[in-house]
Formats: structure tokens, sequence, C-alpha cells
């Protein structure tokens, strides 16, 4: 037989369910705009039933004793996280290639009115003056001054890209120092919710957050154990994160496809080949124009490189036979190169925006389901406020019939 009180258990039980159901939709609402927040839901079960003995054949027969909280939980959807750590390794590797690539274009200049290929044009200008008038003494100065343009234009270049590369290895030590950052943070998170419970949410909602961070750094493969815990490792199977320990760390070579590390470390391979053919390029037009010849237009030392580089101060040039020829090779390379540069460049830009579109698509799906909808969160409380309302009417109700039992029928 049911007690006597069954009737305020129950609705005590409805009380503290719709209380909780409440606290957690305001929960939700207050952190709408939280970065890495997810939305959470209160799962409740049916309290265990009571046995009761009835008139009917089958006994016992159970009588309802309300509902419990059983979880307040998260809602996620794993796989969309995992997408979305993936899209955002490829999307980190892009940008910062295409941004070096932007770099290494406003350092070539071209097609410019100053920039090399002008001063190569204006420099072969010059020599056909000479050729007009060997012994004038004022095309030898103008020849030599669009010689000093070649060279600060040349040297001008190769220090911008020699900056790039410079500036790249800086970005390269600040990203690798980061990603172990937040691979000390999650070991320490991963501490916090072994300690506090597999259903931590906010620890939880943490610990996405630095993982997808150090997603966009380095691709990672991310492994959940029963205890809630994540096992973090590289895409090639390094070990980083086991348990609550820090076992392995980020380094420069581990960025090999996807993520900014990986995307620096291609961007400094770029900027190397374009160095390197923008150095062939020059070294080719000086040859072409007598370096190393008493009478030759340039001078440079061994082995050549485009800082060494310099004008010849004999008084009087005399143009190599083959000046032409070999100056329109060289002048060609330098299209090459240059035409090289715009399709990689417009490339990486279309990698931009397919790899930018398709992280934004995911997280769109995924914060379809694990995002805060205010209204949404409004309807739910004034359900959850009827809820209560309903169990505070079925208390007062019960108190009610036993002050009948308890203070009237005794009289």
């Amino acid at each position: 037989m049911a007690s006597t009180f069954h009737g305020l258990e129950l609705g005590k039980r409805g009380l503290a369910v719709a209380q909780t159901s409440i606290s957690t939709t305001g929960h939700n609402i207050a952190n709408a705009n939280t970065k890495g927040y997810s939305r959470q839901q209160v799962n409740q079960t049916a309290s265990p039933a009571l046995d009761v003995w009835a008139n009917g054949s089958v006994n016992p027969s159970q009588l309802g004793q309300g509902a419990l909280v059983e979880s307040i939980t998260r809602v996620r959807d794993r796989f969309l996280d995992a997408q979305y750590r993936d899209q955002s390794a490829a999307a980190g590797e892009w940008s910062v290639r295409q941004e070096t690539l932007g770099r290494i274009e406003v350092a070539i200049n071209e097609p410019s009115e100053t920039g090399l290929r002008a001063s190569m044009d204006q420099l072969s200008s010059a020599w056909q003056d000479v050729a007009n008038d060997p012994m004038s003494g004022s095309a030898q100065v103008v020849l030599k001054e669009r010689a000093e343009a070649f060279v600060q234009v040349a040297q001008s270049m190769d220090t911008s890209l020699g900056n790039i590369t410079a500036d790249l290895q800086l970005q390269q030590g600040a990203a690798v120092d980061e990603a172990n950052g937040y691979l000390k943070q999650i070991a320490e998170l991963n501490q916090s919710i072994l300690q506090n419970g597999k259903n931590s949410n906010d620890l939880l909602d943490q610990r996405d957050v630095l993982v997808e961070q150090l997603s966009s750094l380095i691709p990672v493969k991310v492994t959940e154990n029963k205890n809630g815990i994540y096992d973090i490792s590289s895409a090639d199977g390094k070990a980083l994160v086991t348990g609550t320990d820090q076992v392995g760390t980020v380094v420069a070579a581990d960025g090999k496809k996807g993520g900014k590390i990986a995307g620096i470390n291609e961007s400094l391979k770029a900027v190397e080949a374009y160095q390197t053919d923008l150095t062939a390029v020059v070294e080719k037009f000086a040859t072409a124009n007598g370096m190393g010849k008493a009478d030759g237009l340039f001078a440079s030392g061994t082995p050549f490189t485009i800082q060494n580089l310099k004008v010849n101060e004999t008084a009087t040039y005399k143009a190599p036979a083959d000046l032409e020829a070999n100056a329109k090779a060289a002048q060609s390379d330098f299209r090459t190169l240059v035409s090289k540069l715009g399709a990689q460049s417009q490339g990486s830009i279309n990698a931009v925006a397919n790899s930018e579109a398709a992280l934004m698509a995911t997280d769109n799906r995924r914060q379809s389901v694990t995002g805060i909808s205010i209204d949404e969160e409004m309807a739910n409380l004034i359900k959850y406020q009827h809820s209560y309302s309903a169990a505070a009417r079925f208390v007062s109700t019960t108190d009610q019939m036993l002050d009948t039992i308890i203070n009237r029928m005794a009289r």
C-alpha cells in the first residue's frame, strides 16, 4: 500500500525536475554568446515504481513515483566535431600559404613600371644608346645608372623575400609553442574532468575549444575514453596526450599536411624556391651583361648572390656579342617566374575560399545541433514553468487532502 505522504514525495520530485530544467534553460540562455558553449539538456526518467497489491489478476501492480533527473548532458555530434577539426586544419594551412604567396607577389611587384622587368628593359635600351655612340660619355653614364637601378631593385626584392622567411620562422616557433600550450591545458582539463565526472559539461566545452584551436595548427586524432578523457595523437599516430599526461610535444617537423604549422612549412619552401629562381634570373641577366669581364657591366663575388652583385666601376663598358639573346632568355625566365607565382597565388585563393566555405557549412550544421536558439529556450522556459506550476498545484492539492484527513476527520 502506498504511503499517506506518497503524493507529497511525488510532487516534490516533479518540482525538482522542473526546477532543474528551468535552471538549465537559464544557463543556456546566459551562455548563448559564449564561445564553444554547447547546449545542455536535462534527461529525466521515471522514478522506480512502487509495488502495490490490486484487485486485478496481475499482482503486484506498480504505482508510479514521479520523475527523476537522470543526467544533464551536452548536445553534441561527434561526427560533425571530427569533420570540423579536419576542415579547420585544411583552412589553417591554406590561409597561411595564401597570405605568404600574396606577400611574395608584393615583393616581386609585377606587373609594375618600377619592377625588375622594367629595369631590365631600361638597361637594354641604355645598351642600345651605347651601341649607337660607343664613345658617348653621357650614354655610358646613363648605362651605369640603369645598371645601379637594376641592382637596387634586385637586392630590394631579395631582401623582402628574406624578411618573409625570417617572419615565417618566427611564426613557426610561436605556432609550435602555442600547440604545446594547448596540449598542456588539455591534459589539465582531462585531470579536472576525471575528478568531477564525465558529465562536467562546462569543462568538456572548454576542452573542445582547445582541441579545435589545436586542430587549426596541426591535424589531430581524438579518442574519447569511457571516463570522458581525451587521448590526443597527431595525424601520423604520434601520441601527444594520454589520459591526464602530456606524453609528447609538437615540433615543426610534425607539420606535414594540414594546419597552420604545415602551411608555414610549405610557405618556407615556396619562399626559398622563388628566392632561388630570382637569384638564377638575376645571375643570368648579369652574366649576359658581361659580369666578371673587365669591360662588363657587373661584378660579383663567388659564389654568386644577389646581395654581392654590384656595378663594375670600369669607365667604358662594351656590350658582349651575345648580349641581346642572353638578356632576352633571362627576361623570359623572369616572366615564367611571375606567371607561376600568379597561378599559384590564384590557386591558393581558390583553396582558401573552398576550405573556408566547407568549414563554415560544417559549423552551421554543428550549430544547428549544439548552438543556442533563444526562441527555442524561451519556449522551453514556458513549458518548464507550467510543469513547475502543475507540480506545485499537485503538492497543494495533496496538502489539502492530508489536512482533511488529519485535522477534520479527527473531530
